[in-house]
């Protein structure tokens, strides 16, 4: 399902380049369909659904090259949920057709789409909100905190994502 969705956001080239800062999943019936609800030249909102999803995404166009903010990565002693691999994410971004550049970094960035639907394994939700506060980069430990209906993705206590389900 959410490779599905995927695949219908990569079709949209000009926003090659973009950076998902946050997005609003929730499952139900919907009429497939894949739309840019506002495109201006720092952000865009953008709108997919498939018969059993939608996906509501909020996308930035970065100012500066994201390479440089990726740096050496602090090493944390919290309790490892999850470590994401490059294999992983040239896989995914292949299949999804997704050709921007920042999946193929050294190290590559997770594409938010494969942290959802890590996420979705995770959760039994109907809605999941995420707000990206930092780049997640392959090799990276990452721990996962829950308290109600409320997460958040840290790595070396520095808060990647927060976000919400239900």
């Amino acid at each position: 399902m959410i490779r599905e969705l995927a695949k219908k956001l990569a079709a949209f080239t000009e926003l090659v380049g973009c950076v998902i800062i946050e997005l609003k999943f929730r499952r139900g019936k919907f009429e497939s369909s894949a739309e840019i609800l506002k495109n201006h030249s720092a952000m865009a909102l953008v709108r997919v659904r498939s018969s059993e999803a939608e996906l509501l995404l909020k996308l930035i166009r970065p100012r500066e090259e994201i390479q440089s903010a990726l740096g050496n990565r602090i090493q944390s002693t919290e309790k490892v949920w999850r470590i994401f691999t490059a294999s992983e994410i040239f896989a995914f971004a292949d299949e999804a057709g997704d050709e921007n550049k920042i999946f193929r970094f050294n190290p590559p960035i997770v594409p938010a789409l494969l942290i959802l639907e890590t996420l979705c394994s995770e959760f039994a939700a109907n809605f999941i909100k995420l707000k990206f506060k930092n780049f997640i980069t392959a090799g990276e430990p990452l721990s996962l905190s829950v308290v109600g209906n409320r997460f958040e993705i840290k790595s070396a206590g520095v808060k990647k994502i927060s976000g919400e389900f239900y």
